[in-house]
């Protein structure tokens, strides 16, 4: 008979955006389920959904204003404006997080990769077993930048001096680490230095390079919510093919492609499912709409993708991994940096394509990547094969495995 394991008091924050927070969700549900405590330090936008999990809401305020728009995915600093941002985020977090324990300490910390800063001081501070959540790709070089060059201050390769974004971010967790006791550490030994495990929220195949990482990267797939709600969205009693249209949380604000979706999806066989998000365009702007074309400001993406033979993403991992997860394929219209990435990697594996961007994407170049994607049996097969590896690799189930593993290690 197995032993009952001890329980115990998890600590979870993440950086408060949307594709940060989701996937980590169904992971606490799952540990409070087996009856550990999780507290989650969150912002007012996230307390709802943290404390629907039964996860205890711990309060902040923001470091900044608006963190998922902190770094603009067109600008070509876009990651050292993101990794200063998140050093604000953990100036603000820090203090709070402490001043609400007090010595009443959680067991182990689980943090959001972007939150390292946080993360890796707190854990050092009060010597808890800590884990990494990653919902991007792992360290990799990323958008011309080098996060080691960075954090040394030596020049980026393209071009011959140092990039003011660059020297802020260095400077900015110099200025922490010294604030929380770590400045007998270089910035650099800082962030390479952690030896704790990394959650992945995709499988081992999606990460480029996925089998040169060893096993303290746990790729666990998305963690998805298990029974979103049924009335949410119902398929057409047409049965018209369906393809679902979303351009995530921070694009809505894109009428002219959204204006091409109707165009595109008007006198097509499709009925096409369009959310532009609770801020983004305003639906009445899309003008007069046919029958089989509906628009909402927000549906959960699960409500509909088993029913979708395609979907139009903005190419977020959270989107892409729950469209995979249902065996849908993908047609990307990728709107950062990031995006890009995780866009390129889903057309190398052969499981959907992108859009041309701007002036480039016309409803019919729309519609003829819609298709292509819908019929081609070779996306099919690469969607199925990876649908297959997701389920394989355990999602909130193993999470929640690991994390309770980590729970009953004494800490470093």
């Amino acid at each position: 008979m197995t032993e009952p394991r001890p329980t115990r008091h998890y600590l979870f924050f993440t950086a408060p955006a949307h594709g940060h927070v989701r996937p980590t969700l169904p992971v606490a549900a799952e540990l409070v389920r087996r009856g550990h405590r999780v507290s989650y330090a969150t912002t007012d936008q996230f307390a709802a959904e943290v404390g629907a999990t039964g996860a205890e809401a711990v309060r902040y305020d923001p470091g900044v204003p608006d963190f998922a728009g902190a770094a603009p995915g067109d600008s070509p600093d876009w990651l050292p404006l993101a990794l200063t941002a998140a050093i604000a985020e953990s100036s603000a977090l820090l203090p709070a997080i402490m001043d609400h324990f007090g010595d009443a300490r959680p067991d182990v910390v689980a943090y959001d990769t972007t939150m390292n800063p946080a993360g890796r001081l707190l854990a050092r501070l009060w010597r808890l077993p800590a884990l990494e959540f990653s919902p991007v790709f792992l360290p990799q070089r990323a958008g011309g930048f080098s996060l080691a060059a960075m954090l040394r201050g030596s020049p980026q390769d393209d071009g011959p001096a140092e990039r003011p974004a660059a020297r802020r971010f260095r400077e900015d967790l110099t200025a922490l680490m010294a604030a929380y006791g770590a400045q007998d550490l270089t910035p650099l030994d800082f962030v390479t230095g952690f030896r704790g495990p990394r959650m992945a929220f995709f499988p081992r195949d999606f990460q480029p390079g996925g089998d040169t990482f060893d096993d303290r990267y746990v790729f666990v797939g998305p963690c998805l919510d298990p029974s979103p709600p049924a009335a949410a969205w119902q398929p057409p009693a047409d049965g018209r093919p369906v393809v679902l249209v979303s351009l995530g949380t921070s694009y809505g604000d894109r009428p002219e492609f959204f204006r091409t979706c109707v165009k595109a999806f008007a006198d097509s066989p499709w009925h096409a499912v369009l959310t532009v998000g609770r801020a983004g365009v305003d639906p009445a702007e899309l003008g007069p709409l046919p029958a089989h074309v509906e628009v909402h400001r927000w549906l959960p993406h699960l409500a509909v993708l088993p029913h979708a033979r395609v979907f139009v993403c903005q190419a977020g991992m959270g989107s892409v991994m729950e469209s995979l997860a249902c065996g849908t394929p993908l047609v990307m219209a990728a709107q950062a940096q990031e995006q890009r990435m995780v866009a390129r990697r889903a057309v190398t594996l052969g499981l959907g394509t992108e859009l041309p961007e701007g002036e480039n994407l016309t409803a019919q170049a729309l519609l003829d990547a819609v298709g292509s994607v819908a019929d081609g049996p070779e996306v099919l097969t690469s969607v199925a094969g990876l649908r297959e590896r997701i389920r394989e690799a355990g999602g909130t189930v193993r999470a929640a495995d690991v994390l309770e593993d980590l729970g009953i290690r004494q800490p470093q």
